[in-house]
């Protein structure tokens, strides 16, 4: 471990909403929960029941065989309503089929298979699939599957916890810790146990001292060290923690198992436990809600697919009109409707009275942008090209690396969208190159099939040459044949008159 923790680049942002004291309050149940089947990745899930169907809670909606993705669960008991397309929190406000469930107030549990509290007797194959069945993602914002991560991350050397909650203003991972310390060390145990790493070390940022000594009060393992790292924006992202911990640094397009490592979030590793230990697949995860629109910013625990108005409410949300945004300040994304579900990468809701943002200016070429960035990008430089669509350029400076944490928006004297610059140009990227893949493929197909053409052109000139060539042979040798034949009849007409005349 370096002796030196952190990084260079980003910023230190300061908890604009703080709070006395880090809660969790349980959220009530709601009167009914909408599950989108559409997870971050992967194929959408298949529902296994109808509409008119009662289920418990706990009890699998939807399945699936691909492997980027993991099944649903019912996150009350109650009665299948509706199974439709509905609004899901995302940027773009896309609809997505949904199964809606009115609960029955009973919140009664279906049972499902797990280790118990012995898990050590489960071999790993049978732990990872209690995991992928449970529906586990990262809770971090991610939302990656998590069986996928550990089945690939076999044999590793270093386990990494991410506790860090950089987000400002996010603190559900810090109250988690404070709250469920036994249950993280629990979970940690049992990655240890799945991917053999040596070592596992739980990262916290240096301004949670309560979470820290409560993770450090229940830990008792050799093999696991609790450390801090500076409180500052980015020290979450996957590959600056590696950096910040290990010293080494993942090559850009290279991934964390390359290495010998693997990173979980802290949220995951208790939801990991629960899954392996007492059955519980995920059905619900702690949501802080915050923001100058509401009188008490707190977390709350509350079950998937609660509409971000069902827990906003518990937080004394102002009479004023508000901006929602759900994840981080920096990171999170705008949502236009508080009826939308929460899912599982909710880890906040932001809920801001809504202001007039100040209009972008020109750049003025401060540099500001390039101190800050974490991965050592010329932001700057970068908005020249993406600003006029230079995307092969822009990929030059190495755009790919971008992990649009908006560092260099927080700094901008200007208030340009650099962020959204960047992610415009990636995706304009990958359009011009898929374009001009599609077009190199047209062009093979149009040359291969004029070469074709050409071919069976040459192939049909050839072969009726050769038959031509073949019918004068044939008919050369049909004339020699005739003149053989009218030859031996001259012969014989001849002897015939010759022996007529003697």
């Amino acid at each position: 471990m370096p002796n030196q923790l952190g990084f260079d680049g980003g910023v230190v942002i300061p908890n604009p909403y703080p709070v006395e004291k880090v809660e969790i309050i349980q959220a009530p149940l709601p009167n009914q929960v909408v599950l989108p089947l559409q997870q971050r990745v992967g194929d959408q899930a298949i529902p296994c029941v109808k509409v008119g169907d009662r289920v418990l809670t706990g009890q699998e909606i939807a399945t699936t065989k691909d492997s980027f993705c993991v099944p649903v669960h019912a996150s009350v008991s109650g009665t299948v309503i509706a199974i439709n397309e509905q609004v899901i929190p995302h940027k773009s406000g896309i609809k997505s089929t949904c199964i809606t469930i009115e609960s029955d107030g009973k919140d009664e549990w279906v049972k499902n298979p797990g280790c118990g509290p012995d898990f050590l007797h489960c071999d790993t194959s049978t732990m990872i699939e209690y995991i992928r069945i449970s529906g586990i993602v990262g809770l971090g914002g991610a939302g990656f599957p998590t069986h996928t991560k550990v089945a690939r991350a076999q044999d590793c050397h270093t386990l990494i916890i991410n506790g860090t909650e950089c987000e400002p203003g996010v603190m559900c991972d810090d109250a988690l810790m404070q709250y469920y310390p036994r249950e993280v060390i629990r979970g940690v145990e049992i990655l240890l146990h799945i991917c053999g790493a040596s070592r596992a070390i739980i990262a916290v940022e240096n301004d949670k001292q309560e979470a820290f000594n409560s993770l450090l009060m229940y830990n008792h393992n050799e093999r696991i060290s609790i450390v801090h790292i500076p409180t500052k924006y980015t020290s979450g992202a996957e590959k600056l923690l590696i950096k910040a911990l290990l010293g080494v640094e993942v090559p850009s397009g290279g991934f964390a198992p390359d290495l010998g490592v693997v990173c979980q979030n802290v949220a995951t590793t208790k939801a990991i436990f629960d899954a392996v230990v007492e059955s519980k697949p995920l059905v619900s995860r702690i949501v802080t809600v915050t923001g100058s629109g509401v009188e008490k910013p707190n977390n709350f625990e509350v079950r998937l697919g609660s509409s971000f108005d069902h827990v906003i409410a518990m937080s004394q949300p102002n009479k004023r009109s508000h901006d929602i945004r759900m994840g981080g300040m920096m990171m999170g994304v705008d949502v236009k409707d508080g009826k939308v579900p929460i899912c599982k990468i909710t880890n906040g809701i932001f809920v801001n009275d809504q202001s007039k943002k100040p209009a972008a200016q020109e750049c003025i070429r401060c540099g500001a942008c390039n101190q800050v960035c974490p991965v050592s990008l010329l932001p700057q430089q970068l908005y020249w090209y993406a600003k006029s669509e230079n995307t092969d350029k822009a990929m030059d400076y190495n755009l790919a690396d971008c992990i649009e944490c908006r560092c260099c928006d927080y700094v901008c004297p200007s208030h340009i969208p650099l962020a959204e610059y960047f992610s415009f140009a990636k995706a304009l990227h990958r359009k011009t190159t898929d374009d001009q893949y599609r077009t190199d493929i047209a062009r093979e197909r149009f040359e291969f099939r004029e070469y074709r053409l050409e071919r069976n052109k040459q192939e049909r000139t050839e072969m009726m040459a050769a038959k031509k060539e073949e019918l004068k042979k044939k008919m050369a040798n049909d004339k020699a044949q005739k003149n053989k034949v009218a030859a031996a009849m001259a012969r014989v007409k001849k002897s015939k008159k010759a022996s007529d005349d003697a």
